[in-house]
């Protein structure tokens, strides 16, 4: 019998964050309530870092993806990830004050493939997966939540025949692409 994980492999992609506020000196609600700045009038991508205003008087920088393993295992895996974080932070903003001690590290998942993993689980009746994204999960979710929800309403209204996923911007994408059952 077929489970959920022979439809959705994923694999834990480390990767790490930082975030920087330019009020030197003040604590976050203070940062938070206070005068507003905006860091940057649009998001930059430098050496595959993706930087970003994230509210008022903050930014993230967001980067890397490293195959360390699942959490317990990957706390005894070194990095140089923080070190190249806070490096490239204060180069972009020698005001702030930014600490390598701070950046944090989250896990995401990721497909064999790379691609998202999109659509109803045919071994399991009523489950739809919206999963393995990989390092672009901000970057894919909204159009892969259109994808969903067209797989949803497709089993709703008791279509069966949608080959494509069609997304605003006259973009389509192949459902077979994204399906769980791709793996099987």
């Amino acid at each position: 019998m077929l489970s959920i994980g022979d439809s959705c492999p994923t694999y834990p992609l480390r990767g790490y964050s930082l975030t920087m506020y330019s009020c030197d000196g003040l604590n976050a609600e203070e940062i938070e309530t206070g005068p507003s700045t905006n860091l940057l009038n649009q998001p930059i991508k430098i050496d595959d870092m993706y930087c970003s205003s994230v509210g008022a008087n903050m930014a993230r920088i967001a980067g890397f993806g490293e195959l360390v393993g699942y959490r317990d295992k990957a706390t005894n895996v070194p990095s140089l990830a923080p070190k190249v974080l806070t490096r490239y932070g204060k180069t972009l903003f020698p005001e702030s004050n930014i600490k390598e001690a701070n950046a944090l590290q989250c896990f995401r998942p990721l497909s064999p493939d790379d691609l998202p993993i999109v659509g109803a689980v045919r071994s399991v009746p009523g489950v739809f997966v919206h999963s393995g994204h990989g390092t672009l999960g901000w970057t894919l979710c909204l159009a892969t939540s259109e994808c969903l929800a067209a797989a949803l309403t497709d089993e709703i209204i008791g279509i069966d025949t949608q080959k494509i996923f069609h997304l605003p911007g006259d973009v389509s994408v192949e459902r077979a692409r994204l399906s769980p059952d791709r793996f099987l």
